[in-house]
């Protein structure tokens, strides 16, 4: 049976990149499998996919901040 990824992390110690003539940003992650072992990767994103993961990780933050009972 194949072997399936569960998630992926930030890979440590890397930083986001972005490329302006391919106009995509590129984010180093870490794939985990069920198996317990990993891969590093990226996460390749267009232009309309980091606007649309800033607007999701604001909102994430956002609510952490609330959690937390920094903002109401």
């Amino acid at each position: 049976m194949p072997v399936k990824a569960t998630h992926a992390t930030l890979l440590a110690g890397r930083d986001a990149v972005y490329d302006p003539r391919a106009q995509q940003g590129s984010v180093p992650v870490e794939f985990h499998f069920d198996d317990g072992s990993t891969l590093d990767g990226a996460l390749i994103l267009t232009s309309a996919e980091l606007e649309r993961l800033y607007a999701q990780t604001s909102r994430l933050l956002d609510a952490h901040e609330r959690a937390l009972g920094g903002i109401s």
